[in-house]
């Protein structure tokens, strides 16, 4: 079967999912003129309309008998209750619309309703048989848009079309139409007689001129809105819904309008996967790149850029000449666009000069081309069963703009003072388009030109720093085949030293241990068969060359030559077979200094805390400091996380930068680049977080997914992601969400096709934004949902689907378990152990879970910030076609809002992500965190204060911290200085001067204190004595009487310790005798 055959399976699989899925919530399931055997009303939850209640008792009485949760119209603020638009707000909806706009030169337009009814059948005894479906029989009626007014006609029992058409405003008319349950229920009556279902509305006109209703934005308010507003000036609203969505046909767009629009209560929307830029008659083999002569690698490397500079041209033509409908407001962003794209150019350029100049770093190159080349290898082998011989990895080639990064950066990276150390170079590629292999290739580079330009280097090189455990176990284990591949090329090199290639795993103790023999106690638990719920050091579950499952019998912590722990493949053909180059205790990786060290930004914050910190930043002078930076998912450095990030990011730089006694070379700030598929205002972030200037990569062409080295695939390239809406007002979310599940999961049973086919939907993610809807669902699950399959299967005499494995991937989930969890979800149908059914999670997986088998997600209520939802979704469909159910809540405003206007929103989601902030110097930021940077500068940067007996001293080394506390002053200028550059203003010197001052009272404490207390320590079990305590002591700490001196500073121990916390404690008092 060829590939376009199975992405057609996996599509025909894909919509009968969600024809069954309508067919459940909508109906009819059974036929036009099916007879169902329940109630209707219980039947068909999605698309009635209800009829009105006589009187608020009645209201209520609905209310209380379908248990629905408060919503609705009041949060609306929608006062008229005789509105359409307000009755399809109403809890029982009796009412649904849309609304859009037609040219009045149209004259009139067309509109089609459709209904249906159900009568109750009952036999000769007046017993009830079941309900009978009756479609709504109307014409078409036409509807006159010459004079405004409302304008009613009753179609059907009890039904009406309502029509309001507004006078005519710039050349257009816009029309409400709506259909209008007018039947009024009394208590006692059978509501379900009198309800209308599969209700709908379709508009049309002779000619395409129903038009855009988009708001137009303000150009130059905002640059980064300006880029939107030309990227998406073909996305188009045509139509908002009441109660519903509205739809039209894509494909039938003609100068801006369509001839025809309609009510949905299954919106859909396809995104397509972007795919790498087409690059002609182009060798970018990594093996090539490997084994060419320089003049062949230029030759490649230049056609890349001519064939960019071409298309900039062609774009620059294009907005010029009218040809890419540019209007004359947008074409000065397009301009600014063009002018990026040109910088880009040469700064591409540079990177090629400096491989045909200089011969280290074109043996770095080769060498890391090598390296990428065997891990690809490895990965493809591995991924596909560990069967047969290894390949080559001859065919393993760099995608464009993953080349292209990459040489970007070199002379920023080779060269310590060149000026793009001052730049945080930004990759910008939608998810799943191979971010994490560009920044491999440099952090291979990086390593291997330390060694060649000295074969006895050693120290840490590059840090890369995750904000979830979760991501970064998960990226550690593909970093650890890279580092497997370097350690194959160092061998192969005996000039690049004897010292191996290592990379570390540096996370909290929730996660791994800290120190060895802490590693022994765990491995012992495992070896008894107890289960772990911290501390675990059994990180990696397969081994990354030969992929044979690890587990605690591969580990081992030795005592000599000194206690280190041990990681063992033990299959006698794999090269690692002695040890694998990885280090997971923190105490092996403040001795061995690994290359490559993995840690969530968290851990930082320990710089304060451990003095063995400055090990890895050569503050003992024992090898050199990191080198580069890098920054995975940005956009989550933002908000509190992202202040106290930026905020102790000048310690960092500072260790890394700042002359050391010990130092033999001249230290230089690191260079930092990062990678981000959903980020708003990223010049602003960087700015804040790492003092440094932005540049995007690649950057926005005119038109979205398009950058030369990027543009969206067709549907028999890659698969790709529908995304599907339902809302349901007359029951509770809760109850959406059972008959969602249950039609979903018995659809992926039922539906035909092969274990290939139905495999990427039998695993049903689940996606909530809190923990505690996803407790209520998790219940739901076990009960419900399981109950629920047999009502579904016995519909199409079918059998049941069994729920055999039903997971959780939340923040409540012992980080021990996490790669086990992780490797569950990759079983597939048909193999060995039973892939998952259902697996809960939260945001710990919008970033970094990389599982290309599945296919199938839900969205419980629409996320708060766009950029999670966008990040979330992007989970599946990466491989096969995917599919997103969003269960939206008509209980609240936002999901509504979301609901009926789902089409505009899907057809340009980037353009909805929100503005990430962090102000790092804030005040706020300032009380929680600026002692702490203090702390840690001072213990990384003074050697005499660098022991946890030396607090005492600062006295002594007044010079040397006043030193300190105008290098974070200078770091508060540098911010200022840059962001008052970018919007060509005068630096305000506000915030400088607050933090000269706040720095000034901390430092005359810190001595203070030191002066009175010779016994000072940062950390004490003694808090008389202690500079430092935990900020959840810090409460208790306050009941103890500080006689004569300050109460200790609270001090994070990870960055998200930002939200200040009550704390209980009993407190044992003498009794009065």
């Amino acid at each position: 079967m060829s590939v376009q055959e199975e992405l057609a399976e996996k599509y025909r699989f894909r919509e009968e999912m969600v024809d069954a899925l309508e067919a459940d919530l909508i109906g009819p399931g059974e036929g036009e003129h099916e007879v169902i055997g329940e109630a209707p009303l219980s039947r068909y939850i999605v698309g009635a309309l209800w009829p009105r209640p006589a009187d608020e008792e009645d209201a209520e009485d609905v209310e209380q008998e379908h248990e629905t949760e408060p919503t609705g119209a009041e949060a609306d603020g929608e006062s008229d209750e005789g509105s359409p638009v307000a009755q399809a707000r109403m809890r029982f909806p009796s009412s649904v619309g849309m609304t859009f706009s037609v040219r009045a030169s149209a004259g009139s337009v067309t509109i089609t309703p459709r209904a249906a009814r159900y009568q109750q059948l009952i036999d000769e005894d007046e017993a009830a048989e079941g309900w009978s479906r009756i479609p709504l029989e109307t014409e078409a009626i036409g509807q006159q848009l010459q004079r405004p007014g409302v304008y009613r006609t009753n179609i059907g029992p009890g039904l009406e079309l309502y029509r309001y058409v507004r006078p005519e405003r710039g050349g257009k008319v816009t029309v409400t139409v709506a259909l209008n349950n007018t039947a009024i229920s009394v208590k006692g009556d059978m509501r379900d007689a009198i309800s209308w279902f599969q209700v709908g509305i379709t508009v049309q006109t002779q000619h395409a001129d129903i038009v855009d209703r988009s708001v137009a934005h303000n150009i130059g308010s905002d640059p980064d809105l300006d880029t939107a507003a030309l990227m998406y000036r073909n996305a188009h609203t045509f139509a908002i819904g009441h109660g519903c969505a509205a739809d039209w046909d894509l494909d039938s767009v003609e100068n801006g309008a369509v001839a025809k629009v309609s009510t949905t209560f299954v919106p859909t929307h396809e995104v397509h996967r972007a795919k790498p830029g087409k690059v002609e008659n182009l060798d970018l083999r990594m093996v090539s790149f490997a084994e060419d002569p320089i003049d062949t690698i230029s030759e490649n490397l230049r056609g890349l850029t001519s064939q960019y500079r071409t298309w900039i041209s062609t774009i620059e033509a294009d907005v010029g000449g009218g040809g890419a409908s540019v209007g004359d407001d947008l074409k000065p962003v397009a301009s600014r666009h063009i002018t990026d794209m040109r910088n880009a150019a040469n700064r591409i350029d540079a990177g090629i000069r400096l491989l045909e100049d200089n011969p280290e770093a074109l043996r770095a190159f080769r060498l890391a081309n090598r390296a990428m080349q065997l891990q690809r290898a490895r990965q493809d082998w591995v991924r596909g069963g560990a069967d047969g011989e290894v390949g080559d990895g001859a065919d393993a080639e760099w995608r464009p703009f993953q080349i292209a990064y990459v040489l970007l950066n070199l002379p920023g990276i080779t060269d310590p003072t060149h000026e793009d150390r001052e730049v945080a170079d930004l990759l910008w590629f939608p998810t799943g388009g191979g971010k994490t292999e560009a920044y491999l290739g440099l952090v291979a580079y990086v390593i291997l030109l330390r060694r060649i330009r000295n074969s006895s280097a050693m120290g840490v090189a590059v840090i890369m720093r995750y904000t979830l455990r979760l991501l970064t176990i998960q990226q550690f284990e593909r970093a650890t085949m890279l580092m497997c591949s370097l350690e194959t090329v160092r061998k192969d090199n005996p000039d690049l030293g004897s010292r191996p290639f290592s990379i570390g795993l540096w996370v909290g103790a929730g996660a791994t241990p800290n120190l060895v023999r802490e590693a022994r106690t765990s491995l012992n638990k495992l070896a008894r068969g107890e289960e772990l719920q911290e501390k675990n050091p059994v990180q990696l579950t397969q081994c990354p060359w030969c992929g044979r499952f690890l587990n605690h019998e591969n580990y081992s912590a030795e005592r000599r030559p000194f206690e280190h722990l041990v990681i063992a493949c033990k299959t006698p053909s794999c090269d690692f077979r002695g040890g694998l180059p990885v280090h997971l205790v923190d105490e092996d990786v403040y001795r061995e200094r690994p290359e490559l060290i993995l840690g969530t930004v968290d851990k930082f914050a320990m710089m304060a805390w451990n003095e063995n910190v400055g090990k890895l930043f050569a503050r003992d002078g024992k090898g050199t400091p990191p080198e580069l930076i890098i920054q995975d998912e940005l956009h989550l450095i933002s908000g509190p996380l992202g202040s106290m990030v930026g905020l102790y990011e000048t310690a960092v730089d500072a260790a890394c930068s700042v002359p050391s006694l010990h130092d033999e070379y001249n230290r230089a700030k690191p260079k930092v680049i990062a990678s981000t598929a959903t980020i708003r205002r990223a010049d602003e972030q960087i700015e804040s977080v790492f003092a440094r200037s932005a540049a995007l990569f690649p950057p926005p062409g005119i038109d979205p997914d398009e950058s030369f080295f990027a543009e969206p695939s067709s549907k028999d390239e890659l698969g790709t992601r529908r995304y599907v809406g339902v809302m349901a007002s007359g029951t509770s979310h809760a109850t959406l969400l059972v008959r969602v599940y249950s039609a979903l999961l018995q659809a992926a049973k039922d539906i035909g096709g092969d274990d290939a086919t139905r495999d990427p939907y039998w695993s049903l993610l689940g996606y909530f934004n809190s923990l505690r809807v996803l407790g209520s669902a998790n219940l739901q699950v076990e009960g419900d949902v399981r109950e629920r399959l047999g009502v579904v299967a016995s519909r199409g005499g079918t059998r049941t689907r069994e729920l055999k494995v039903v997971n959780e991937l939340t923040s409540r989930v012992p980080s021990s378990e996490i790669p086990g969890r992780l490797k569950s979800l990759e079983r597939r149908l048909g193999g060995e152990h039973a892939p998952d059914d259902v697996v809960l999670a939260t945001n710990m997986i919008s970033v970094g879970v990389d599982i290309d088998r599945l296919g199938l997600m839900t969205v419980m209520g629409q996320p708060q910030a766009s950029a999670e939802y966008i990040q979330a979704t992007s989970r599946v469909g990466r491989q096969h076609p995917g599919l997103v159910v969003t269960i939206f809540n008509s209980a609240r405003s936002r999901d509504r809002s979301h609901y009926e206007s789902f089409r505009p929103f899907h057809q340009s989601l980037y353009r909805a992500v929100e503005a990430t902030s962090a102000t790092p110097f804030a005040a706020r930021a300032r009380d929680r965190g600026l002692h702490g940077v203090l702390i840690s500068m001072a213990r990384l940067l003074v050697p005499e204060l660098s022991s946890n007996d030396s607090a005492h001293l600062a006295s002594e080394c007044c010079d040397e911290l006043a030193a300190v506390g105008q290098l974070v002053v200078d770091r508060v200028a540098s911010i200022e200085r840059l962001r008052a550059d970018r919007r060509d203003e005068t630096i305000d010197t506000d915030e400088i001067d607050a933090v000269r001052a706040q720095v000034g009272t901390l430092l005359d404490t810190w001595q203070d204190e030191g002066d009175k207390r010779e016994n000072l320590k940062y950390q004490n079990k003694n808090p008389e004595a202690a500079l430092m305590v935990r900020p959840e002591d810090a409460l208790a700490n306050d009941v103890i009487e500080y006689s004569q001196r300050e109460a200790p500073w609270p001090t994070l121990q990870s960055m998200r310790d930002v939200d200040a916390e009550s704390g209980l404690y009993q407190i044992p008092m003498k009794r009065k005798q």
